[in-house]
């Protein structure tokens, strides 16, 4: 009698049989590639090669003083393998700056060189180069360089044959994790000087093409190579069917089967085309629902979805952080701050987050413990009794400066001194009380001391990793029990509803670039849920996107909003 497998069983032993391919490809020394899909495993196939080669070739490869190099793309990532590897291991994790860093050091004339070729720095004399903090910079004839200019840097070595030589001789295989994500300029060299010509270090690429959501910034996306055994990855152990069918939809050149036996999940898509009021008109929004309206059918969906059983961990994603600064009331920081607010660069910014809201919230509770650990002093801050009369006191007033504006913030820490200022927070404020119109940001000093200190809590709640709205590039690599996706204008990067339902085979150029960074980041915010995804389209849908929309959700899971709130 035939044994039936359950969804897992089946899911697993073909993600076994891939893994052992995997190996197998490995062993010959052949440099391969793993297109893992959304939920696939790739982590978990990138970490029984790890395994294979520490316990088979570890000993082999410390013995010739070699090192097989695995480039992730987060410092996070690279102490997750650090921690499975036994200490003198010859397997070295790295981000590819660090890396790249580690093998051009050592040239210090040619980089030199190449830094003055690439007017990297002025007319300055220069005898060394060096990278620490990633910050431009000139001390003592040494040029300190961008994180950018280490790329920039490594390709240009990358040209040198004998360079190439010494990085094959000491780096016999080189793994990379997410290598969609890599660098273009790094990744065209490695094809055009090892692999398209079968020599140098054998590479093990792991990633998703259809996960490239940071083209531009010169991510290399899909690789093609003749001269790369191609192994894909067909298990989805993240989502339910109902999920895994709408992923086969959008990407039918790579069916998934899933590992979930559960059947709770749900894909419903709700449009705004019964809105029959007026809409914005501006370049960015047009055809967008009003600010009001929007937040307003925002905030009725999720309390809908709610009542209808949505429990777990949910996400709210919307798209643009224009439209989720005004749902979330922080638009007058994020006109000012732009791209560091978006990456947590600002050095306001990270003070508020870092220091000051959980030096307030422990006084708040008089945990002092906690208040210890946020400002990492050598002795307890409250130990005498007048000690603490003046920390709550101090409370008190920095409660008072937050129902004002920044600068009346920073202004109370300072006078309160209890709580170091960065210097660089206290360069800022120092210059502001000389100048207010000095440039700060898209504006100046006095613009962004004068905006409410509310808009900084606002943020710092959307900024924390529990928070229920993100945007796009803020899941990536996240799974969620349930999602909801807010489609909508607001960046020219993306519209949905206008290139989805298009041809890949038919486009070519431009049209092609935004074809595929649309497609991919669908795909990325289709595949985060377990259970349950819900898309809610802010625009007017035209009939080809309604087809598209139709063909991988089903007709039956399609609703316009009114018609959703009454059933």
């Amino acid at each position: 009698m035939e044994t039936i497998l359950s969804n897992f069983e089946r899911a697993k032993k073909r993600a076994d049989e891939i893994d052992q391919e995997i190996i197998k490809i490995l062993k010959s020394s052949k440099s391969f590639l793993v297109e893992a899909g959304a939920g696939s495993g790739k982590t978990y196939s990138l970490m029984r090669v790890i395994d294979w080669l520490q316990e088979n070739r570890d000993n082999d490869y410390k013995t010739k003083k070699q090192q097989i190099v695995c480039i992730t793309y987060t410092n996070a990532a690279v102490e997750v393998i650090k921690q499975r590897l036994p200490r003198n291991s010859s397997i070295i994790p790295s981000t590819i700056h660090s890396f790249a860093w580690q093998q051009i050091s050592r040239f210090q004339s040619t980089l030199v060189k190449a830094a003055k070729e690439m007017n990297l720095f002025g007319e300055d004399a220069i005898s060394q180069v060096n990278y620490t903090l990633g910050v431009r910079d000139i001390k003592e004839a040494c040029f300190y360089l961008h994180h950018n200019d280490v790329i920039a840097l490594f390709s240009y070595m990358l040209d040198y044959e004998k360079f190439r030589k010494i990085l094959s001789d000491t780096c016999p295989v080189i793994l990379i994790d997410e290598y969609q994500d890599s660098f273009r300029i790094i990744m065209d060299k490695f094809l055009k000087y090892f692999i398209e010509i079968d020599q140098g270090p054998q590479f093990g690429l792991f990633g998703d093409a259809w996960q490239t959501i940071y083209a531009t910034n010169g991510a290399c996306g899909k690789i093609q190579s003749d001269h790369l055994i191609e192994i894909r990855k067909e298990s989805n152990f993240r989502s339910q069917q109902v999920i895994v069918d709408v992923l086969n939809g959008i990407r039918p050149g790579l069916p998934q089967i899933t590992a979930s036996d559960d059947k709770d999940g749900k894909a419903i898509v709700i449009t705004s085309d019964d809105y029959d009021g007026r809409r914005q008109s501006g370049n960015h929004y047009k055809d967008e629902l009003l600010d009001n309206i929007l937040i307003q059918h925002i905030d009725s969906i999720k309390e809908k979805l709610l009542v209808e059983g949505w429990n777990g961990r949910t996400k709210i994603l919307i798209l643009t952080h224009r439209m989720l600064s005004k749902q979330q009331k922080y638009e007058n920081l994020l006109s000012i701050l732009d791209e560091s607010l978006k990456d947590e660069s600002d050095s306001h910014l990270r003070f508020f987050i870092d220091i000051l809201e959980p030096v307030f919230k422990s006084i708040n509770v008089m945990d002092v413990g906690a208040l210890y650990n946020v400002l990492g002093t050598t002795r307890r801050p409250i130990e005498t009794k007048s000690q603490k009369q003046i920390w709550p006191k101090f409370g008190e007033l920095l409660g008072i400066a937050r129902e004002r504006t920044i600068g009346e913030v920073i202004q109370c820490v300072i006078d309160g001194k209890l709580i170091p200022v960065p210097p660089k927070v206290l360069g800022f404020y120092s210059r502001y009380l000389q100048d207010m119109s000095i440039p700060y940001g898209k504006s100046t000093l006095k613009d962004i001391y004068n905006i409410s200190y509310q808009e900084v809590i606002n943020a710092s709640e959307f900024l924390k990793p529990d928070s229920l709205f993100s945007t796009d590039h803020g899941v990536k690599g996240e799974e969620f029990d349930n999602v909801l996706v807010v489609i909508g204008r607001g960046w020219n990067q993306y519209k949905f509803d206008e290139y989805l339902y298009r041809e890949e085979t038919s486009l070519s150029d431009k049209e092609l670039d935004a074809y595929i960074r649309n497609r991919n980041l669908f795909y990325v915010c289709c595949s985060r849920p377990r259970k349950r995804l819900a898309l809610f389209i802010t625009v007017p849908t035209n009939q080809l996107f309604r087809n598209y929309l139709q063909r991988v959700f089903g007709n039956q899971n399609l609703f316009l909003y009114k018609e959703f709130m009454q059933s």
